[in-house]
């Protein structure tokens, strides 16, 4: 058999156990690995017809698969909102909406993400005249602001009219709408933020076709070539389908389904897709879990604790009773559906593996891999329960090192409750299958793989602006980190024996990278810049030169 495409003279990291190093990589015309070894081993491979190229001694390494991102409303923020770094304050903030409303028609909505705990704080203290100050600096447009955690906003005056919010606007169930003297001040929590988010007008369908493929675009110049969104609607998967019909989807596509009520985005249509699924989905697709929202945040003191928040009574709260839990996880896996359960408090973590305790017991073990989304504040003692019960560990966003958010959960939740989060070796060690996630976007405004692996390494900032280190006893090594941002990944939706890996018979999805990481610091790994993107064995991706 003669090669379609053979890849040479690169450093190689397969991430497979069966050989983790290599020189070269035959792919076939399907784009499939035909097999993996030295130049010399793949040479009788290469025809008259076989495009040969040089990887120049490059590092090399399976495309990265991120496990948790909001695909649709990250790129639609990139492409048509302002940026908000999470160290901005209100201040710096107000000039950033001065600035996008200068460009922008009367009347016409503006949009910014992602304000953090300094910005909050500012919007705390000035109580109603925050609300006052941003409708000037609007010149009056229908503005929304989103936190930092996705799970709060601040909006003003002109969003909150067009939201149809006033003073008799009951609370929703799961969020509040803050006010003073029966007033809203504008900031929303939990599901209060989507009744504004709502009101924005909604992307047609093409043009959510248009922002799934410059989406596609941005994933392989940052060297994602699989990812799974977190809460994923019909009109999502119906854009991605026609991407991947039309043979534009150059990156494996994992859809959470809306299909539970506790999330924002839940639609009748949503629940009827599960049984419809498969068919829903191309060839690149798959859509085999479901969303459930169980806690909020920390920062907003609304993630479910087992202790009190310091200086409070209280505990945050949980939106689905134990009972509750367990009849919608059951009613998923009987279906062969796989959860991916948001519990960021111990407390919620806790009721997770509960419910899943009892679903393996009346389903049987053989059911699907559910996941815990976020879950840093895992009780130690229950950590051994997740290899158990077939729970994925789903880490996100990267506030494993110091961040400006990271250090927000600390200031809420105290120091010492804080060094116990993010037990990525003490899981790794136990034997839990762990993947990893960007959750952009959220904390970042943009997608940066290596910034995040950097995190994993040291557990400091990698760009040294932010002091100290959080948990460094929890720090891995790169080949304990690579596996977590690849075949783990993979494998976690489903797609382990497709991708993930540089394997023969796999899909050839690899990068090539402007550095070797095995011969930098830790911390400069951080500036990794992508060279080349493969996928399916066609360049997908090139860096100017």
């Amino acid at each position: 058999m003669q090669a379609s495409t053979l890849f040479t003279n690169g450093a190689i990291h397969t991430m497979d156990p069966e050989r983790p190093r290599a020189e070269a990589l035959a792919v076939d015309a399907a784009g499939r690995i035909m097999a993996v070894g030295s130049a010399a081993e793949l040479k009788p491979l290469a025809g008259a017809n076989t495009k040969t190229v040089d990887l120049g001694g490059r590092f090399v390494m399976p495309g990265v698969f991120d496990f948790h991102l909001h695909v649709i409303s990250g790129m639609t923020t990139r492409l048509r909102s302002f940026a908000i770094d999470a160290g901005d304050d209100f201040a710096a903030i107000l000039d950033h909406v001065r600035a996008a409303a200068a460009g922008k028609r009367e009347g016409e909505w503006l949009t910014g993400s992602a304000y953090g705990a300094r910005a909050l704080a500012d919007i705390e203290s000035l109580g109603l005249d925050a609300k006052r100050r941003l409708n000037e600096a609007s010149g009056g447009r229908p503005v929304l602001l989103i936190h930092g955690s996705l799970h709060g906003a601040f909006a003003n005056e002109a969003a909150l009219s067009r939201a149809g919010i006033d003073a008799a606007t009951p609370d929703p169930t799961g969020g509040r709408i803050v006010r003073i003297g029966g007033e809203a001040t504008g900031l929303l929590e939990e599901n209060a933020m989507w009744i504004v988010d709502g009101a924005i007008p909604a992307l047609g369908d093409g043009e959510i076709v248009d922002v799934a493929q410059a989406a596609v675009r941005y994933f392989n110049s940052v060297g994602v070539t699989g990812f799974v969104d977190a809460m994923s609607t019909p009109e999502m998967i119906a854009a991605f389908r026609a991407l991947d019909d039309a043979g534009d989807l150059s990156t494996w596509a994992g859809f959470t389904l809306s299909a539970s009520r506790t999330c924002s985005s839940w639609s009748p249509e949503a629940e009827a897709l599960l049984a419809r699924r498969k068919q829903a989905c191309g060839p690149h697709m798959v859509a085999e879990n479901a969303k459930i929202f169980l806690d909020g945040v920390p920062s907003l003191r609304t993630a479910a604790m087992l202790d009190p928040y310091p200086g409070t009574g209280g505990h945050g709260e949980m939106y689905l009773s134990p009972d509750d839990l367990f009849a919608e996880m059951a009613a998923f896996d009987r279906q062969g559906v796989g959860v991916k359960v948001h519990a960021v408090g111990d407390a919620a973590v806790v009721r997770v593996l509960d419910a899943v305790e009892r679903v393996r017991a009346e389903n049987g073990d053989g059911g699907p891999w559910h996941h815990i989304a976020h879950g840093q504040y895992i009780p130690h003692k229950d950590i051994s329960r997740m290899k158990r019960l077939r729970v994925i560990a789903d880490l996100n966003p990267p506030m494993w090192f110091v961040t400006h958010a990271s250090l927000a959960h600390e200031r809420v939740v105290g120091k010492e409750r804080y060094a116990t989060v993010w037990p990525i070796r003490t899981m790794l060690e136990a034997g839990v299958t762990v993947a990893l996630g960007s959750d952009w976007m959220t904390i970042f405004p943009e997608l940066d793989p290596w910034q995040a692996l950097a995190g994993l390494l040291t557990r400091r900032d990698p760009s040294g602006k932010l002091e100290g280190v959080h948990g460094a006893h929890e720090a891995i090594t790169l080949d304990q980190a690579l596996p977590l941002m690849t075949r783990n990944s993979a494998a976690g939706m489903g797609l382990g024996d497709r991708t993930g890996r540089l394997a023969p018979g796999l899909s050839a999805d690899f990068i090539v990278l402007d550095r070797d990481l095995y011969a930098v610091a830790p911390e400069h790994i951080a500036g990794t810049k992508v060279l080349k993107t493969v996928f399916e064995g066609r360049e997908v991706h090139a860096a100017p030169a």
